[in-house]
């Protein structure tokens, strides 16, 4: 019999001696402490007790919560990890996910932020009343949208990985390394930013770009946090869910509208294939899409 706890500790240890990132480790602990509690509450004490019933009932609770069934795939998958992470190391010899399939996810229409609202962003970075912390949220906000990179790979951002004309991705999702282009608008930002920061921790030895008020590295969800706060400043459309990735999808649809080819776009964003840049393009409309759609109307271009 194998205990909550201890098959989530052993499972934890292996990915993180397999390099996994630091997020995704970080997401996987999350994860397992609402599932133990899920099924502790419902007296099934050990991990090799679940059977399929109990993982469709758990699928249920999930629904009558709430939960988005693209994150109930997320959170499934992880339990279902941990299974077979048993089956290698021979404590079991079948999963109770067996023929349990992925919830089919609604595609929704993703709005990118228009330009009005980036410039009320940038403007509400910019007015924080501490010097150092409105410098650096203007260059979190700005990196996000100059380099269309996940708020956890811009997390996990070292002073090494800052070169002169780009940026190191280590460990990406996939645990990819690549690199982004620094452009010039952001660059000037950054050496603000640069002059800010070495003025303010002098000689503390803080490995992280972006620094935290306790001296360390900033994590996915205080830069959240940070991007929930300047959208509280200004009016963004209902129609726009803001979020992480509404950052992402907003770099992607300008590098497209600003002429970027795909397979760049495709290798900035880090996506191993063109055609996932293609499927992640497929949900974006815009104000422009919409311009566009009007200006070939059938009835106004009749002959």
């Amino acid at each position: 019999m194998y205990k909550w706890q201890e098959i989530i500790d052993e499972f934890l240890t292996d990915i993180q001696v397999k390099n996994y990132t630091s997020f995704t480790i970080y997401n996987y602990k999350a994860k397992f402490k609402n599932i133990k509690d899920y099924f502790l509450s419902n007296n099934i004490e050990f991990v090799d007790e679940v059977t399929k019933q109990d993982v469709k009932k758990w699928i249920i609770s999930l629904q009558d919560n709430g939960m988005q069934s693209s994150a109930i795939n997320i959170t499934t998958s992880r339990l279902k990890k941990l299974f077979e992470y048993m089956i290698e190391e021979g404590y079991i010899t079948t999963s109770p996910f067996l023929n349990i399939k992925r919830l089919k996810i609604q595609k929704k229409v993703i709005y990118p932020l228009n330009d009005d609202e980036i410039r009320q962003l940038l403007k509400a970075a910019k007015t924080n009343r501490h010097k150092h912390i409105a410098q650096r949220d203007t260059v979190i906000f700005m990196m996000l949208l100059e380099t269309g990179l996940r708020v956890s790979e811009l997390a996990n951002i070292k002073n090494d990985d800052i070169l002169d004309n780009q940026i190191l991705i280590r460990h990406g999702k996939g645990n990819k390394d690549r690199a982004v282009a620094i452009t010039p608008i952001l660059k000037k930002e950054m050496y603000k930013y640069d002059r800010i920061k070495k003025a303010k921790y002098k000689n503390d030895d803080i490995e992280y770009y972006f620094v935290s008020y306790k001296k360390t590295g900033i994590k996915p969800p205080t830069i959240w946090h940070i991007m929930n706060a300047l959208k509280k400043q200004v009016k963004i459309r209902d129609v726009v869910r803001f979020s992480g990735h509404t950052l992402r999808h907003t770099y992607a649809h300008m590098a497209i509208r600003n002429g970027m080819d795909i397979y760049t776009l495709s290798l900035n964003m880090g996506h191993s294939q063109v055609s996932m840049t293609q499927k992640y393009l497929q949900t974006l409309k815009s104000d422009d899409f919409v311009k566009e759609s009007i200006k070939y109307s059938t009835l106004k271009n009749l002959r």
